[in-house]
């Protein structure tokens, strides 16, 4: 997890304690943050805690991008194609 800015980026495969250090990490920076994105490990995840708490931030601060959950569609090593409904 590094910051660049206002662009926090993260891995997608972070297990549960590294999820809950970046919870405590965006709560005090949440309104300096514009975007997350995810370097190496985007394929695969963890935990399905870091997808809860993405979509807590978004419903948090709507105008941050999260391509993750921004984009219709993403692509699973493991899973194959994701399709969000809104």
């Amino acid at each position: 997890m590094t910051i660049d800015g206002d662009v926090l980026e993260i891995e997608l495969d972070m297990e549960l304690d590294d999820v809950c250090e970046l919870k405590e990490f965006v709560a005090t920076r949440l309104k300096y943050i514009e975007e997350i994105i995810f370097v190496g490990g985007d394929e695969e995840f963890a935990t399905s805690s870091l997808f809860s708490l993405l979509f807590s931030i978004k419903k948090t601060k709507p105008s941050i991008k999260i391509p993750l959950i921004d984009e219709e569609l993403f692509t699973f090593k493991n899973f194959g194609k994701v399709y969000w409904k809104t």
